[in-house]
């Protein structure tokens, strides 16, 4: 059996730390599996139990207070029987434990009881073990054995009020959750609705981001851009079911984030990490010399002696420490490891957007997309800042608990314990309550100058109904709401900072006293104050990276939220396992009853049947809406058919690759765009390897070889974003010289002459008549000059081919297309019948 001295101040130290432990664990396991009461935080007798709890923890902190002054007063007006340290220990702990339990309390407007009973019934047990050991072992008499005792029948007495109450509550909610889902059929969904959403992120209280980690973190830049992502990123963390589900989906940065393949990067990364574990142990050094430097001078004050080898060492390693030693080093590594990681992170996002699907690309702005690969910078960012700033910042925190314990006693490491806590819990509510003022002062920001510059630009308006005073009226409003919010959020920081100051303010003159009594009794050197004196900057600066660290690194989240849904978004076509080669023979290009639908409610198109011979000219006509670009891009692949198949000389184009498909086409686009660069570069760009004289001569073939001559830079002209630099006919005619070039085996026009003039489309329609020959070439017409020479027309009615044939038998047979239409060379859809156009006054 252990003595029973020893046991009880083995317990002085265990109650403390393991209820503390407890409800660290208990709260972050209730934080990662997204734990929280359901129902019945909505009813009055929830608060009212919260209450009792409350009142409950603060009697339980009045046992511990007045230990603690009955403790202290016995140290100071009887020093030779002072309490021993372990008791002292054991009353601070506790103290700092049984706070943070009623701060937890109070902050939670939907307590999970069971988080708090567990503490309870841990702090009953230790605490009855404690009041046992105390009257079996316990001689002394007098007035402080006495409020000893009685503070801790009391507290253990308060524990097990609070154990009793803790489960009746407990079972009580549990219970009534039963209840209401049996008689109510209360359910929750698992992702929330958009007005759950809303709700879950403007609550105060537990409910929204807050109960699942993430602080109100928007730094008002783009409210409503903010609100959107944090609403996915909660949908997403409820469907994982726990923080760690969730960040799981964070693996898939691990292959950009590491140098993998990279030595000289790798030899970097790890040269940066040594120098981040040097400076730790430098924070230390360098106080600790200075120390010895003290102690050296004190010892040998007067002799004339210089302590140069101490003096030389606090030198090196100051020097080390400084901006132009050991930092500077750390940045100069980590500048190739932040753009190595930069570069791979930006490549890997842009690769994996060009190889989505069109039924991505057509849902997606193209702003949205290019925010989302620029703020993947965030994630190397976000590595970087963990691992060589919150890491670091913490084991400073806790080296330093560590350091002043030995270089003084655990008095010491109990001052810089509670001022940290102190300081990182107040800066904590400080950055909570700054940021939603912040939010305030941006939103009334925005609205004071909209109101401006709607004045302002409608002015006339303004005048003509001679509401000058209204809007002068108006911006006053807007004005004073924002001067309100500025000083509110002005103040709020000002005073925030002031109260953090304070603390660490408080702490550093106790510390300091604490050494300066140690000292002066002779039970700690004189180098010991000097060291505190010099490490105690060191013990500051970490403070404010906790604080600031939460925010940032949320923030950081959220921003890489956009990225992380774009990479996880899969292409919707993509080769099928085992897909092989397309082996082009002859060119044939058949759809057997192919039905499509981008939504499936409504089909686009239905039993479509066909077959283009090797060679032919194939050309669909028809309503707008009616699906003929849709077939090119089933046939391109954009799409994969619903139903049917499409094949090329027998082969199923979904069985073999997406390059070796789309290698064999040539495509001239409805509305054709062109890079912001040269003409040559953007003709090359159909074929990469094609000489300057091929470029000229599927330009003369164009009909735009002498226009390009005529330019002053000729081609070496730069056409402007998209082409804009060019007319409309210039584009077309330069997208089918593009086309020529490619010189593919099958050839899709998409209304590829619909903006030339008729005398350019004379000689374009020869070059088309060149580029189709020997190929299989497929039309999208309004147009009928090229349908007349077609091999086939079919018509397209609501998603069918109503008609096919060639000009003359589509001419003779009067159905859908009437013989004014083919006569005079145009067709128009009203409704859903064909109008013949014919006379010249419109006449129908």
């Amino acid at each position: 059996m252990p003595d029973p001295p020893r046991a009880e101040i083995a317990l002085h130290y265990v109650t403390p730390i393991a209820i503390g432990l407890y409800l660290v664990v208990a709260k972050t396991l209730a934080s990662c599996f997204l734990q929280k009461p359901k129902g019945s935080a909505r009813l009055a007798s929830t608060q009212r139990w919260r209450n009792i709890a409350i009142l409950l923890c603060i009697a339980t902190h009045s046992t511990v207070a007045a230990e603690l002054v009955s403790a202290i007063y016995q140290a100071v007006t009887q020093p030779s029987v002072s309490p021993p340290q372990d008791y002292v220990v054991y009353l601070i702990l506790l103290f700092l434990v049984l706070l943070s339990l009623t701060v937890g309390l109070t902050e939670d407007a939907k307590p999970i009881w069971r988080i708090y009973l567990g503490a309870w019934v841990m702090a009953l047990g230790l605490e009855a073990s404690l009041l046992a050991l105390r009257l079996t072992t316990t001689e002394a008499r007098g007035f402080h054995a006495m409020i000893q005792i009685v503070s801790e029948m009391l507290r253990v007495g308060l524990f097990l009020t609070l154990t009793v109450a803790g489960a009746w509550f407990q079972w009580s909610d549990s219970r009534r959750r039963i209840m209401l889902a049996d008689d109510d059929d209360e359910t929750e969904a698992l992702l929330p609705s958009d007005s759950d959403a809303d709700s879950d992120s403007d609550s105060e209280g537990s409910e929204g981001g807050e109960a699942y980690g993430f602080p109100e973190d928007s730094d008002g830049e783009d409210p409503e851009d903010h609100r959107r992502l944090r609403k996915q990123q909660l949908g997403r963390l409820k469907a994982a079911g726990s923080w760690f589900n969730y960040l799981k989906a964070y693996k898939i940065f691990l292959p950009m984030l590491w140098p993998s393949g990279d030595r000289g990067i790798q030899v970097c990364l790890a040269v940066a990490a040594l120098a981040v574990m040097a400076e730790r142990a430098l924070n230390l050094l360098v106080p600790r010399q200075l120390g010895i430097i003290g102690e050296e001078l004190a010892a040998g004050a007067g002799d004339g002696q210089m302590p140069w080898k101490s003096i030389g060492l606090w030198i090196l390693f100051a020097a080390l420490r400084s901006e132009a030693g050991l930092p500077m080093v750390k940045e100069m590594l980590q500048v190739p490891v932040r753009q190595s990681t930069r570069q791979k992170i930006m490549t890997t996002s842009f690769s994996h957007v060009m190889h989505l699907s069109m039924d991505f690309h057509n849902e997606k702005s193209s702003g949205e997309l290019i925010r989302a690969i620029e703020q993947a910078s965030e994630l190397q960012e976000m590595l970087e800042f963990v691992f060589f700033t919150v890491a670091p910042v913490f084991v400073d925190l806790l080296v330093a608990l560590i350091y002043v314990y030995f270089l003084f006693d655990v008095y010491m490491s109990l001052v810089v314990l509670c001022m940290g806590l102190s300081y990182m819990w107040i800066g904590t509510k400080v950055n909570s309550l700054n940021t939603r003022l912040l939010r305030d002062y941006n939103t009334t920001l925005v609205q004071e100058s909209k109101i401006q510059n709607e004045a302002i630009n409608t002015w006339p308006t303004v005048s003509q109904f001679n509401r000058a005073p209204f809007e002068c009226q108006r911006y006053a409003q807007a004005a004073m709401a924002h001067r309100v919010a500025a000083v509110k959020y002005y103040l709020a920081w000002t005073v925030g900072g002031g109260v953090q100051s304070v603390v660490m303010t408080l702490g550093h003159l106790l510390a300091t006293v604490l050494a300066a009594y140690r000292v002066s009794h002779g039970l700690a050197p004189l180098g010991s104050f000097i060291t505190l004196a010099a490490y105690w900057m060191t013990i500051e600066e970490p403070m404010f990276e906790v604080t600031y660290s939460v925010r940032k690194i949320t923030q950081m989240l959220t921003n890489s939220e956009r990225l992380l849904q774009l990479l996880s978004t899969q292409p919707s076509i993509v080769d099928a396992p085992g897909a092989a080669e397309l082996v082009l023979k002859r060119g044939e290009v058949s759809f057997d009853d192919v039905g499509f639908a981008y939504d499936a409610r409504k089909p686009t198109l239905r039993n479509i049947t066909f077959t283009a011979q090797p060679g032919q000219t194939v050309a669909l006509v028809g309503e707008t809406g009616g699906g003929k670009s849709t077939i090119l891009k089933l046939l391109y692949r954009h799409f994969d058919v619903s139903s049917g198949a499409i094949r090329i000389d027998g082969q199923d184009i979904r069985a073999v690759t997406l390059d070796s498909l789309r290698g064999q086409f040539a495509v001239v686009a409805q509305d054709p765009a062109l890079f912001n660069l040269s003409i040559r570069e953007n003709l090359r760009y159909a074929r990469l390897d094609a000489t300057d004289a091929e470029v000229e001569a599927a330009c003369r073939a164009a009909a735009i070889h002498d226009k390009i001559l005529s330019m002053p830079e000729g081609y070496a002209t730069t056409v402007g974003e998209r082409g804009v630099k060019l007319s409309g006919g210039e584009l077309q005619r330069l997208a089918i010289a593009r086309a020529i070039l490619r010189d593919a085996a099958v050839v899709l026009l998409d209304e590829a002459t619909s903006m030339i003039d008729a005398d350019t489309e004379a000689v374009i329609q020869t070059a088309l008549r060149a580029l189709s020959r020997g190929r299989t070439t497929f039309v999208v017409a309004h147009r009928l000059s090229t349908v007349r020479e077609a091999d086939r027309i079919l018509v397209i009615k609501d998603g069918r081919i109503a008609e096919t044939g060639t000009h003359a038998q589509l001419l003779a047979s009067g159905g859908h297309v009437c013989p004014a239409v083919f006569q005079a060379g145009r067709y128009a859809g009203r409704g859903s019948d064909y109008v013949c156009r014919g006379s010249e006054d419109g006449a129908d």
